[in-house]
Formats: C-alpha cells, sequence, structure tokens
C-alpha cells in the first residue's frame, strides 16, 4: 500500500503496526492450522492403525499394539521423526541378530557365560541334521524308515 503524502507520521506508524498485527495474526492461524491438522492426521492414524491390529490381532500384546499404533500415528503427523525410529530400530536390531547369530556377518564369538549357548547350537544343528535326514528319505524313499530317536522323545518317557 503506497503511502500517502497527507498521511502524517504517527497515522503510517499506527498502520503499519496494525498491517503488522493482521500479518502476524494470520502467520499465527496458519501454525495453529498447520499443527491441528498434524495432530488430526496422526490422531486418525493412530487411532486407525490401533482399531485394525485389535480387530485383525496381528500384534500379540496390548502394549505391542499401542506402540504400533503410536508409531504410525508419529510417521503421519512428523514423517522425519518416524523415520528416525524406524532407522533407530534397523540399528539396534541389526546388532542384536550379531549375538543372536541371525546376522549376516562371519563372527565367531567364543561364548563364555553361564548362558548355555553351546546347547542350544547343538540342539539346533541336530534338528537341521534329523530335518536332512528326513528330507533325504523323502526324496528316495529306500532303506529304513527314519524314526524318532529316544534323546528328542523326552516326553514320552515321563
Amino acid at each position: 500500500m503506497p503511502v500517502r503524502s497527507e498521511e502524517s507520521p504517527i497515522r503510517a506508524q499506527r498502520r503499519v503496526a496494525h498491517e503488522l498485527g493482521r500479518l502476524e495474526a494470520l502467520a499465527a492461524r496458519q501454525r495453529l492450522r498447520v499443527r491441528v491438522m498434524r495432530a488430526l492426521r496422526g490422531t486418525l492414524g493412530a487411532g486407525a492403525t490401533l482399531l485394525a491390529l485389535v480387530k485383525f490381532k496381528l500384534a500379540g500384546s496390548l502394549g505391542l499394539k499401542v506402540g504400533l499404533a503410536l508409531l504410525v500415528g508419529a510417521g503421519l503427523a512428523w514423517p522425519f521423526i518416524a523415520l528416525g525410529a524406524l532407522a533407530l530400530l534397523a540399528l539396534l536390531l541389526s546388532i542384536l541378530s550379531l549375538f543372536s547369530g541371525d546376522g549376516v556377518s562371519a563372527h565367531d564369538f567364543a561364548c563364555d557365560w553361564p548362558c548355555d549357548c553351546n546347547r542350544r547350537e547343538k540342539r539346533a544343528a541336530r534338528l537341521k541334521h534329523l530335518i536332512a535326514v528326513r528330507q533325504a528319505w523323502l526324496a528316495a524313499p529306500s532303506g529304513q524308515v527314519p524314526r524318532r530317536d529316544s534323546v528328542g522323545n523326552r516326553r514320552s518317557k515321563a
């Protein structure tokens, strides 16, 4: 708005202050509108996710369902925060997979902890062997039929 030549400096100052207040109010309303829409989008996304998880029984516990719903709601409200949370989760899972043996790495940690890891590894190797024997017999059914051995059938002894 061009300044009129007959406008006094005090009047011009008031006019500019009024316009500034109006523009700041417009900016504040826009920020409020963005916040409300973000909260609404996140709340609706979290609610819909929670209802879907409860309806389809996809997650085991209620805490897991609420956690997944909050993550989806946060992802709809603040996508970069949800991406960061997923990146941290992937990093944590990859670190944990190094110690559980599920990772794609060539580590060979010697487990000297009292958790009896070697027993689990022996049982897993034995299970793989039993599966291989049965698959081989099913592929070419000749010879003796594989049976359950007495070590693997612990429930029948009780």
